[in-house]
């Protein structure tokens, strides 16, 4: 042993420590207060270079080339930083409780992977200020947004979602639908509005149904049915018809057609 080695107790006093067996105080030529050299690696709390059966205070920080392995709880008072992965429990009986706020996203490692809840095991309520970008949705549970970015396009509003979108009951909406491909229903349409349909002469209206109503013009003496390039082709009618000005037809012709046509 080469280096300076300095006992200031005696050993009767060594003999009569009931709580303290070594102190050390001395600092001169020592790096090391306590130093073994011996390697034998820990695979329990009760194998290794130092054993104890009682606990362990350190005042100041602890460096650990090798793993650690905590039989018991493990708690600390400031923070927890990790370099490397984490894994939290071994069993689905474990859990994790947050008792403290989020203040990072949380971003899935592998794309399109892994699950938020399951079919049997749901969160409830899902709470978002900004936009939400989803693939595809299944919930049995109401789903509320806070955000109010309106809708100008299929690519705006505060929902968002490149696929299609299955419902399968009512939908209310308190502003416009805007429709940039084909409007079906299998069912009853009703417009408690007015109705426009096409917004040029290039577009067409095609009646599969019988009309089940009047069809009576918004304006007297306005609008006409045909005109004199696109003309209806035969008109029957089983009742009368009343207020036709003969001078509004053209020829004599007409006037006998019309006649025929009347009965």
């Amino acid at each position: 042993m080469t280096a300076n080695v300095a006992l200031t107790d005696t050993f009767g006093t060594f003999r009569t420590k009931t709580n303290e067996l070594v102190v050390m105080t001395q600092t001169d030529g020592m790096s090391n207060f306590i130093k073994l050299l011996d390697t034998t690696q820990s695979t329990s709390n009760a194998t290794g270079s130092i054993i104890t059966a009682g606990g362990v205070g350190i005042a100041k920080d602890v460096t650990i080339g090798g793993s650690v392995n905590v039989h018991g709880n493990l708690h600390a008072n400031g923070n927890i930083t990790s370099d490397g992965s984490l894994t939290f429990g071994d069993a689905d009986t474990d859990n994790v409780v947050f008792g403290a706020d989020v203040n990072s996203h949380i971003i899935p490692n592998t794309d399109d992977t892994y699950d938020l809840g399951s079919s049997t095991q749901q969160w409830r309520n899902i709470y978002i200020d900004g936009t939400a970008t989803i693939d595809a949705i299944q919930a049995d549970e109401t789903i509320t947004v806070s955000g109010t970015t309106q809708s100008t396009s299929n690519t705006s509003g505060s929902i968002v979602t490149a696929g299609g979108v299955g419902i399968a009951k009512n939908v209310t909406i308190g502003g416009s639908v805007n429709v940039h491909g084909n409007l079906h229903a299998n069912g009853n349409i009703t417009s408690d509005g007015s109705l426009t349909l096409g917004d040029a002469a290039t577009d067409s209206v095609t009646f599969a149904a019988d009309v089940n109503s009047h069809i009576i013009p918004n304006t007297n003496d306005t609008y006409d049915l045909g005109s004199t390039a696109q003309k209806w082709n035969d008109l029957h009618i089983a009742g009368n018809v009343n207020a036709v000005p003969v001078n509004t037809l053209a020829t004599i012709g007409d006037v006998m057609a019309l006649s025929i046509a009347l009965g």
